[in-house]
Formats: structure tokens, sequence, C-alpha cells
């Protein structure tokens, strides 16, 4: 009876949650940018409400205290940031902006922690990623031949060619579910169509995503000791295919030159163990100029929004704009849930749980995604490696007591 109840309870908050999923893979901007009243968004103001369901009226445990404590520092430096920073008019909005990073997790931790809180949703939760995966693939081979249609002298090599970013990362999975799931010369089809498909989207990464992910799979295919030997082989690979033109281009240029910016400060300014908090931009003005001497680039002086470009244009890497905001030992407290990842890699025999299998696939995926783009950032991609994310830490959790 009171496993009942507890799905019962359960269910608005998972609802909700999927809605804004559904709403984000068909509408991806259009819905996460749709104004509700003033400055709250529809996205913001569900993604709210889908966290009050979880914990009105009911006694919320919080498993994996590492992302508890993540979000509870996160939540300091806001507090920091607000009180002793000399803010105010457009510079507390952008506050606030940046803080988004940390409050989409924050929610989707609260929502995971009750919903996964039965067993049986993680298992509903793998199916309907699953079914996203599917439909990712069916939407975006619709929408290449929708451009082909109606845009004069269209080329998928020459434009961006995603139909939303949820598609983008739902590809990606559709890839990790190939490698699992089909045999043979399926397997070997089904996954090469979804590396062309990664291929046309108009973001290498995405391609280098999948890539990763198939030299994995052969990886953790060999016996550890012979993993050992092939890790230096697949790392001359990952070395040639970053000579390629795509990574070598002024937008491979000004990623590595922000990056080495942005750890720079955090490990010899902030020892790594602080950040800086919210409100302050992301690049110094003298880093800024320096992108105009080396790459002629002045964008982050005069970019879209001029003199704020600096406050809200992250580095293109979710995991160096943490670092940036809470320090670089902080960051350290989100892998440590999923430190089976690693130990899959390196240590353990190719796991024969299938799920297991799939979602490990997937997150390794989206975290090669998440490490080249900004994607936590914002909500329209969010809220989707979150869900993977969660899903495959309480998977690993409930599996490890069976």
């Amino acid at each position: 009876m009171s496993a009942e109840r507890s799905r019962i309870k359960i269910q608005p908050a998972a609802s909700i949650f999927m809605i804004i999923v559904l709403a984000l893979f068909l509408f991806d901007r259009g819905f996460s940018k749709l104004p509700l009243k003033g400055p709250l968004y529809v996205h913001d103001f569900l993604l709210i409400l889908a966290t009050m369901v979880a914990l009105v009226r009911t006694k919320l445990t919080f498993k994996f205290p590492s992302i508890f404590l993540l979000c509870l520092i996160s939540i300091i430096y806001l507090v920091k940031s607000i009180f002793f920073f000399d803010l105010g008019g457009d510079y507390l909005i952008y506050l606030f902006r940046q803080f988004f990073l940390f409050f989409y997790l924050i929610c989707c931790y609260i929502i995971a922690n009750k919903v996964f809180e039965t067993p049986e949703n993680i298992d509903k939760a793998i199916a309907i990623i699953k079914k996203i995966a599917f439909w990712s693939i069916v939407f975006q081979l619709i929408y290449f031949a929708y451009l082909y249609a109606t845009v004069p002298n269209y080329s998928p090599l020459t434009t961006f060619s995603y139909y939303s970013s949820v598609v983008v990362m739902g590809v990606l999975t559709y890839g990790a579910y190939a490698l699992v799931f089909f045999n043979g010369s399926k397997r070997a089809l089904v996954f090469l169509m979804a590396l062309i498909i990664s291929g046309l989207l108009g973001h290498a990464s995405s391609f280098f995503a999948l890539f990763v992910m198939l030299l994995i799979h052969f990886y953790i295919s060999f016996t550890p000791k012979v993993r050992f030997i092939t890790a230096g082989v697949l790392l001359v690979i990952l070395v040639l295919l970053f000579q390629l033109p795509q990574f070598n281009d002024n937008n491979a240029t000004w990623r590595i030159i922000y990056w080495s910016q942005v750890v720079h400060r955090a490990v010899i300014d902030n020892f790594m163990i602080f950040g800086d908090g919210f409100g302050r931009p992301y690049m110094s003005l003298e880093d800024a100029k320096v992108f105009t001497r080396q790459i002629n680039s002045s964008f982050m002086e005069t970019g879209v929004n001029y003199k704020y470009e600096r406050w809200v244009t992250p580095p293109h890497n979710s995991f160096l704009t943490i670092i940036h905001h809470i320090g670089v030992v902080p960051l350290l407290l989100l892998f440590l849930p999923i430190k089976g990842l690693f130990s899959q890699i390196f240590i353990e025999s190719r796991s024969m749980d299938k799920d297991r299998l799939f979602l490990f696939f997937t997150l390794w995926g989206l975290i090669i995604w998440v490490f080249f783009n900004v994607i936590l950032e914002l909500p329209h991609s969010a809220i989707y490696f979150w869900l993977i994310y969660f899903t495959y830490i309480f998977y690993e959790k409930r599996t490890s007591k069976e």
C-alpha cells in the first residue's frame, strides 16, 4: 500500500518533467524561451512546479551526498555573490543567469530523488530514453528532407542542420543503443547511420562524441591487461583525429585560448579550490584583447551583447564553466557518483547488463558533447543531460544492491 501511495505522489513530478523534455524535443528554443510573465519563462515555471511537487508533503531523502554538497556550495557562492559583490542593474541579472546552470542541476536532483525512490520508475525512464533516441533519428531525417526541399542550395556541410538540441543528444543516444542492442551487420549499419547523421548536424563535436563512443565499445571488449596496451594506440588515433580541419579552425583555436585562460585562473589564481562566484565576467578585458591579437576576433569585446559579452558567453565547455564559478575540487563532486564510468573502462570486464551498458555509452557520449559546447548552462540542453546522468547513477545504485 505504501509503495502504491509513493507512486501516486511522484507521478505529477515525473509527468511534468517529461512534458518539459517532450516540449524541448519538439520546439527547442521556441519552448525554452517562451515567456510566461515578466522574466519568467514557461520552461522554468514548469521545472519549478515539478520540483515543488516533489518536495511538498513528502519526506524526501537526498541520496548521493556529493551532489547535495555540490548544490550547497553553489548556493553559498550565490549568496556570497549577491551580498558581497558590488553588482546592480544588468550585472545582477547576469548573476542569476549564470547561476541557472546550477538551478537546473538542483531541480533535477530533487526530482530524481523523489521519482527514483520507486525502483520501477528507473526502468520507465530507461524505456523513455530509448524512445527519445529512436524518434530523434526519425525527426532528424525528416528535417534533413525538409531542408533539402525548402532551402535553396542547401548543404548540411556548411550550416547547422539539427532539429533541436535534444534531438542532437538523442542521435548520440541512439548510437549507444545500436552498440548495445544490435549485433553483427545490423549494429554496424545502424551505428554508421547515426555517425553520418551526427556528422551532418553542423557540430564536429557530435561526430567526435560518437566516434569516442565507438572506440570505448571496442576498448572495453578487451581484457583489462590488453586495454592498458591499446590505450596508447587509441590516444594516437584521437590525436590524429584532432588534425582534421574541423578541429583546427578558428572556433577550435578560440576554444583552446579560452580554456587555457579559465584553467590558469582556476589553478594558479584560485588554487583549484575556489571559484569566481556569479556575476563576474568569464573573461577579463585583457584576455579578450588576446583574441583580437591572436585570431583577429573582437567578439568577446564587441559581440552581440557588446560590453556584456564576457558575462554571457562561457568557455564552450560546461565543466570549465562550473570550475569558473565554484572551483576545480568542487567539480570533482559531480564525478564521484559516476566513478563506474571509469571502472568499466579500466578495471571491470564488459558489463553483461544491457541497460547499464546503454546508459554507460550514452553518458560518455554526452560528457564528450558537454566538454566541447555550452550545454549545462542552457535550458534546452541541460535537462536531457541530467535525465541521463541521474538515471545512470540511480540505476547503478539499484543494481549494486541486487
